[in-house]
């Protein structure tokens, strides 16, 4: 390696011990020091705690390797990035219905919408079509093993990045643009790299390439239009910045509304029970979340607190009916809840039972076996098929009429399956 080459490699290491190796992008070292810095992003499997303070240092960390690589560039540095998946991790403050999702990408430090043009995905095959790149050089005498692969170019500010390999069409796996004085390299991911190779090539784009270093009184040197060009550009970018920000706040309705679907297909109980309690919440029943009862080690799923009896939830999903071994345990909930606090209350066993056929063959009462039918008449059990009251739930998102009041009143005075549909209107599961 040339003597004045000064590279970094973060979390892809080099056996040339002159190349400074770092695990990870939190690293003090600042990223301009260096004339070559090469980074892998790092995946976020193995930290994953919902924690806020967590999710905030990342994205500062990110922000502040963003700002050094602006001055790499500025000073002719070169950027390799190992293209890897694109990967979140993401923080939900609060409740499932009243919590605001943050989260920050693995990409981020270069855009935080770089990553939307990435997809993950494996394999060796590829092909080039820039014979004379230097870096087609390094590939050809390297393994590759690309992890990820690019599905169209990055969005601004990184929209002129041409990429000189693919897989196939509509699958890109290397590319390079100039930023600034210096360069953006994307590569695939390596099962082996040939560091020599490599570093000619660095030393080539960030000497012979580049061009004279303008001196400090260039700024002095008027240009007609400029400053119009830069005011429109800054206009642009407090543009894309607004719209940025509205489609995140999209993004966060679109998935707040498709988790209704959850309650037709889900068979997960974490997954299905926070959709149960916000739609029961949308009925009016006011639930509250998962607990222990109090000197029990029983768990319920949690509680309604409006209409005339207090309720207890019990959220069940299952690729068969619900059957009574699946029931008998909440009887005895109920129970162990009755002797705790003198008041008995209602059971509400919402069932999304045969989940994996379509919602239209399984409505009524047939996702429940005939002896939890049986048996919730005799423990005062209303019984809820999931499909209906996502059926019902329907009729609230597009703005319909449903006497709440109604509808509560016919789930707490059940005793057995609950039947929801005269308060549905059009079915929207189409018919099988």
């Amino acid at each position: 390696m040339s003597k004045q080459l000064k590279v970094m490699s973060i979390n892809f290491p080099f056996q040339d011990q002159n190349v400074v190796h770092e695990d990870h992008l939190g690293t003090e070292r600042a990223l301009f020091d260096f004339d070559v810095v090469v980074i892998r992003p790092t995946q976020f499997e193995g930290f994953r705690p919902d924690n806020f303070q967590l999710e905030q240092s990342i994205e500062a960390v990110m922000h502040t390797k963003a700002s050094e690589l602006s001055r790499l560039w500025a000073q002719g540095g070169v950027l390799v990035v190992v293209i890897g998946p694109p990967d979140t991790y993401e923080v939900r403050t609060g409740g499932y219905s009243m919590g605001t999702r943050y989260s920050v990408s693995n990409h981020d430090f270069l855009d935080t919408r770089f990553a939307f043009c990435l997809r993950p995905g494996s394999g060796q095959k590829i092909e080039y079509h820039d014979s004379a790149e230097p870096f087609v050089s390094v590939l050809k005498n390297s393994v590759v093993a690309w992890t990820a692969y690019f599905t169209r170019v990055p969005e601004y500010p990184f929209n002129d990045l041409r990429f000189f390999a693919s897989a196939g069409p509509g699958t890109a796996l290397a590319g390079k643009m100039q930023c600034n004085e210096g360069y953006l390299i994307a590569l695939p991911n390596l099962r082996t790299l040939d560091e020599r190779c490599f570093l000619e090539a660095c030393a080539e784009y960030r000497y012979k390439r580049q061009g004279t270093p303008p001196p400090d009184w260039v700024k002095d040197v008027s240009v007609p239009g400029l400053a119009s060009i830069e005011s429109e550009i800054t206009e642009l970018d407090k543009q894309i910045s607004d719209i940025q920000t509205a489609r995140k706040r999209l993004e966060q309705d679109l998935e707040e509304r498709a988790a209704h679907r959850k309650l037709v297909y889900e068979k997960g109980k974490t997954q299905l029970e926070p959709i149960v309690r916000r739609v029961l919440d949308d009925l009016g029943f006011g639930t509250t979340p998962s607990e222990i009862i109090r000197g029990t080690n029983y768990e319920i799923d949690g509680r309604t607190t409006n209409g005339p009896t207090r309720g207890i939830i019990e959220v069940k999903g299952s690729k068969k009916q619900i059957a009574l071994d699946e029931f008998s345990p909440f009887v005895v909930k109920l129970l162990a809840d009755y002797e705790t606090d003198g008041v008995m209350s209602k059971g509400l066993l919402v069932g999304n039972g045969l989940c994996e056929k379509h919602p239209s063959n399984r409505l009524g009462n047939v996702v429940f076996s005939p002896h939890v039918l049986e048996a919730a008449k005799g423990n005062s059990v209303a019984l809820i098929n999931s499909v209906e009251l996502y059926w019902l739930c329907c009729v609230l998102l597009a703005g319909g009429t449903v006497d709440l009041n109604a509808v509560r009143e016919t789930i707490l005075g059940a005793s057995g399956y609950v039947d929801l549909k005269p308060f549905c209107g059009e079915s929207p599961f189409g018919k099988r």
